[in-house]
């Protein structure tokens, strides 16, 4: 065997070989029950029983995630640069625990505590040019505060101020992507990088962005 054959060969094992360490760099686990202090009884009727908790390269839990399990109820948005058309804009999507401090896919601060997480689309203006590939997000406000999650909340400026109640300039966000496949709880990287968790919400499986932010 020639020395750029081998090369080669070796080359080709050094990739295959690294692809499963990388991969491995987060892990999830089960997360249990929800957290019931300070969440409406309603929400916890809606969620999954059991939680899928996100754990970072050190081994540390940086989220945990209860999604919702009962059916939409009401059609999606057709509007222009959605993917998910079949979630209502203002549905609620389900839960996120921050053990301690995290950040958003806007890289804002986001104190440790209990949020939920509803659909919403990014307007289409010139200040949100760039932040992502499609208008498909997460918005997040306090759990204490979003109590009827069986309502859509279909007025975008209400969602936004009660996402204001975590402290931030700008909504708190998780970016909603595409799932790789209909494996769910899975976990991936996408072409920016990002860590995507796929998990089974209502009747699909949808992509949230667990380690990643927006470039803007």
């Amino acid at each position: 065997m020639g020395m750029v054959q081998m090369k080669k060969i070796l080359s080709f094992a050094a990739i295959v070989i690294s692809v499963p360490a990388f991969a491995g760099d987060f892990k999830t686990e089960s997360a249990g029950a929800p957290p019931s202090e300070g969440v409406a009884a309603a929400i916890l009727e809606m969620v999954a029983e059991d939680g899928v908790a996100v754990k970072d390269p050190d081994g540390e839990t940086t989220m945990e995630l209860w999604m919702r399990s009962t059916p939409w109820g009401e059609p999606g948005s057709t509007s222009f640069g959605v993917r998910f058309d079949t979630i209502p804009e203002g549905a609620f999507m389900g839960l996120v625990r921050f053990p301690e401090n995290g950040s958003d896919y806007r890289e804002q601060f986001v104190p440790a505590g209990v949020y939920t997480m509803r659909f919403t689309l990014h307007p289409e203006n010139g200040d949100h040019m760039g932040v992502a590939a499609s208008r498909d997000f997460a918005i997040l406000s306090p759990a204490a505060n979003d109590t009827e999650p069986a309502t859509v909340m279909t007025d975008f400026d209400a969602l936004v101020d009660m996402s204001y109640e975590i402290g931030n300039p700008h909504a708190t966000v998780k970016r909603i992507e595409l799932p790789e496949g209909d494996e769910a709880p899975h976990l991936w990287v996408n072409d920016y990088e990002h860590w995507v968790l796929d998990l089974k919400v209502a009747e699909e499986v949808v992509g949230v962005v667990v380690y990643g932010h927006s470039e803007e």
